[in-house]
């Protein structure tokens, strides 16, 4: 890649021939805090997780009929 003048020295600056994101190979440089995650949360995807897929999609069409026979969708 050609060498070019530098059109930026702001918070964004990089070199122009470096790779972006963690698209370049090996281990992905992740030096960020770990998010801050709420029990709630935690509870509420792990019943998302875990719950039967079968179970999940029966109740979603029960509410969907029972709703249609109330004449709301």
């Amino acid at each position: 890649m050609p060498q070019r003048k530098k059109i930026t020295t702001g918070p964004n600056d990089r070199p122009v021939d470096e790779s972006i994101g963690q698209t370049a190979p090996g281990l992905p440089d992740d030096s960020s805090r770990s998010p801050d995650v709420d029990d709630r949360d935690v509870e509420r995807v792990k019943r998302k997780i875990v719950d039967d897929p079968r179970a999940r999609l029966k109740k979603e069409v029960d509410e969907a009929i029972k709703a249609s026979e109330r004449g709301s969708e």
